[in-house]
């Protein structure tokens, strides 16, 4: 059979590479994080959380009699950007709980048949490993200051400090500039629109001058870069079309600055991105694309 237009696929661009494409875009924040904070602090963190996440999948889905699929790189991906998101020289032993609750019980138990996750496995565990862990998830050793990516602690701090990432924080949250060289690699390879991030930038510094903060700080001083870039992005948890996406990152973004700076709870990042998860199903029956050839939009037309 001949077909004389393009066929749909123009490109392979397999769930596999796209996993190990986020991999090679997180590279030079990981490897400044493990430089900044000490190898001592932050590989047996990282190690734990992507063993735990890898070996978690892999235990269910046997266990589950399923194929094992942890080379797909997605339990790789979830391990990083938890390990990114924890504190330097967090107990190794939570950290490899944290990524096995991530994929084994996380992933792979609200996860529909479609393939859509309910949660972003990563952020959904580290709200669960701050409510159970609260002091060790809250405590950051360069200046033994202990905070939530802390803000009172980088209050003072420079914006070179916050671009270059010479400040206390997580291990992979702190360097703004290899964060934004890591998703601007994506947006090159195609991998993540442009929608997402700049939605959830925008409602950052919308909600912080609402509150009467400097948006610049509020954009660089916790982790609004790396969720923007590699967690709204994740397309099993976010809405399906573009008007959807925009609100999604404003709601999320400005949710997650007001959370913050309001509120006591630590992680004002994951719980907003949590909340807006579970928005997410919701958003895509109200914003719906338009039926191909017709002026009415999907869910919307009425039975004749």
């Amino acid at each position: 059979m001949t077909f004389p237009s393009s066929p749909h696929i123009r490109r392979p661009l397999s769930k596999r590479r796209i996993m190990w494409e986020v991999m090679v875009a997180l590279a030079p924040a990981t490897l400044f994080g493990i430089w900044y904070f000490g190898p001592a602090d932050t590989l047996p963190q990282l190690i734990a959380t992507i063993v735990g996440a890898v070996g978690g999948q892999a235990l269910v889905e046997r266990l589950r009699r399923r194929p094992v699929t942890v080379m797909d790189g997605a339990p790789w991906v979830t391990g990083l950007i938890l390990g990114l998101s924890i504190p330097p020289a967090l107990n190794p032993l939570i950290a490899l709980a944290g990524g096995a609750v991530a994929t084994g019980v996380i992933k792979e138990f609200l996860t529909t048949s479609t393939g859509r996750s309910l949660l972003n496995p990563a952020m959904a565990a580290r709200v669960l490993m701050v409510s159970e862990f609260l002091i060790p998830m809250t405590t950051f050793p360069v200046d033994a200051v202990s905070g939530a990516t802390p803000l009172p602690a980088t209050a003072a701090t420079g914006y070179a400090d916050l671009f270059l990432g010479t400040r206390d924080g997580s291990i992979g949250e702190t360097a703004t500039v290899l964060l934004l060289v890591g998703g601007a690699y994506l947006l090159w390879r195609g991998i993540i629109r442009w929608h997402l991030p700049a939605a959830y930038l925008i409602g950052v510094g919308a909600m912080s001058l609402a509150l009467g903060r400097d948006p610049l700080f509020d954009l660089m001083a916790g982790a609004s870069v790396i969720t923007a870039f590699f967690i709204v992005t994740d397309p099993t948890t976010s809405p399906a079309t573009t008007r959807g996406r925009a609100g999604f990152g404003i709601g999320t973004g400005a949710l997650a600055t007001f959370i913050r700076v309001t509120t006591l709870f630590p992680t004002g990042e994951a719980l907003a991105v949590v909340l807006g998860n579970i928005a997410s199903p919701f958003i895509d029956r109200v914003v719906t694309n338009r039926v191909y050839g017709t002026r009415t939009r999907a869910g919307k037309a009425t039975a004749r």
